[in-house]
C-alpha cells in the first residue's frame, strides 16, 4: 500500500524483510513531469494503476547498486529515465541535491530535500531499532570509521527527517538522533576537522563579492556557535558591508593581509589576528582582500535564528525570522502610519 507522507509530494510504501526483521521502504516524490521513485520495491496491479492515474512514474532514482529492487519493472512499464550515479551536489529532480556517501557496503548517495528539511538515504543508514539509527556490520562496510565522518555531511544539514531505505524511517528529530550514531560510534573524532579535509564551494559571485567558502561548526556538531572559514582572492570581499542586532561575531586571521573596513575606518589584518564585531552600529563591517595574494578568515558568530542586519552601503535592512525579507531601511515611517 503506498501512504502519504507529511512531507508535501511524498508517499512510501513498504515490505517486511523477515531474515532482517525490519522493513523495507521505498519512495514516491511528485515533481512537475510525474512521480520520481527512490529504490522502488515490487508494486501491485492496483498501486502501479493509482500511479498511472496520476501521471506515472518519469525518473527512477538507484541510491546505490544493491538497490536495484524492481527498478526494472517501473522502466518497463513508464519508460522512466534511471539516475544511478548523480555528481555531488547534483540537482537529481527539482528541490533534492545529491551527497555522495562513501565508504559503505558500496558507492551512495543521499538525496537532500531542501525545502522539507529531510534526506533519503539507502543502507549507509539503518533505522533500527525503531527511532534510532545504526550500520550494517563492520565487515560489510568498507570502512565503518571513514564512513562515520562521511556521514558528518548529513549532520551538517540539521535534518528534521530521515527517508530510510532499510527500517523505520525518523519522522522528525532526525538531527539529534543522527548525533547519538555519530558520537557514540564515532567517539570524540567525529567533533574534530582539519582546516585540509574542509570542502571548499564558491560562494556568491556578485561584482567583487565571492569567496571559496567552508563549513566547520555544522560538519562537526556545533548548533549554537557557527563558524566557517573563506578563503579571498585578490579584490574580492567576503559580503556587504552590515551590522547585526542579535548575533555577535569575530574573524581569526589564518592566512594573508585582508582589511576589515569598519565605520571607524579600515584596519589591515595579519595572520594571527582576532578582530571582535559587537552587535549594532559599532560592529558594522566588511571583510575584503585589498593585498596582492590570496587570504582565508575564520568567521565565528553566534547561531541565533532570529536576526536583523543593517547594510548602511545600500540602505537595506534584512530581517530574518521564519523566513527572510531584505527591505530599504529608509524613508521612515511613523508609528500610526497607514492605520
Amino acid at each position: 500500500m503506498i501512504a502519504q507522507l507529511s512531507i508535501p509530494g511524498a508517499w512510501m510504501w513498504s515490505a517486511w524483510q523477515p531474515d532482517r526483521g525490519m522493513l523495507f521502504n521505498s519512495y514516491l516524490f511528485q515533481s512537475c513531469e510525474g512521480f520520481v521513485a527512490v529504490d522502488p520495491l515490487p508494486l501491485d496491479d492496483k498501486a502501479l494503476e493509482w500511479i498511472t492515474s496520476h501521471g506515472g512514474v518519469h525518473t527512477i532514482v538507484i541510491t546505490n547498486r544493491d538497490h536495484e529492487r524492481s527498478a526494472a519493472q517501473l522502466q518497463e512499464r513508464f519508460g522512466a529515465r534511471r539516475i544511478a550515479d548523480p555528481a555531488d551536489g547534483e540537482e537529481i529532480f527539482s528541490g533534492a541535491y545529491a551527497v555522495r556517501i562513501p565508504y559503505g557496503k558500496s558507492p551512495e548517495f543521499a538525496i537532500h530535500l531542501r525545502e522539507a528539511n529531510a534526506a533519503v538515504i539507502g543502507d549507509a543508514l539503518i533505522g533500527a531499532p525503531a527511532g534510532a539509527l545504526s550500520l550494517l556490520p563492520d565487515e560489510k562496510l568498507e570502512d565503518p570509521k571513514l564512513l562515520l565522518l562521511a556521514l558528518r555531511r548529513l549532520w551538517a544539514l540539521e535534518l528534521d527527517s530521515l527517508l530510510l531505505c532499510d527500517g523505520q524511517p525518523i519522522f522528525g528529530g532526525a538531527d539529534v538522533v543522527l548525533a547519538t550514531l555519530l558520537e557514540s560510534r564515532g567517539g570524540a573524532e567525529v567533533n574534530r576537522v582539519n582546516i585540509d579535509e574542509l570542502a571548499f564551494e564558491k560562494y556568491k559571485d556578485y561584482m567583487r563579492f565571492a569567496a571559496d567558502e567552508a563549513e566547520v561548526g555544522l560538519l562537526i556538531g556545533a548548533r549554537k556557535l557557527g563558524y566557517r572559514v573563506a578563503k579571498l582572492a585578490p579584490g574580492t570581499s567576503f559580503c556587504p558591508m552590515h551590522s547585526h542586532v542579535v548575533n555577535e561575531e569575530f574573524f581569526f586571521i589564518l592566512d594573508g593581509n585582508p582589511s576589515i573596513r569598519t565605520l571607524r575606518g579600515t584596519i589591515r589584518c595579519r595572520p594571527g589576528d582576532f578582530i571582535a564585531f559587537p552587535t549594532g552600529e559599532r560592529g558594522t563591517h566588511e571583510v575584503r582582500n585589498d593585498s596582492g595574494a590570496p587570504s582565508a578568515v575564520l568567521l565565528v558568530g553566534m547561531n541565533e535564528a532570529r536576526e536583523v542586519c543593517f547594510y548602511p552601503d545600500s540602505d537595506k535592512v534584512l530581517i530574518v525570522s521564519d523566513g527572510r525579507l531584505m527591505l530599504r531601511s529608509s524613508p521612515a515611517l511613523g508609528y500610526f502610519d497607514g492605520e
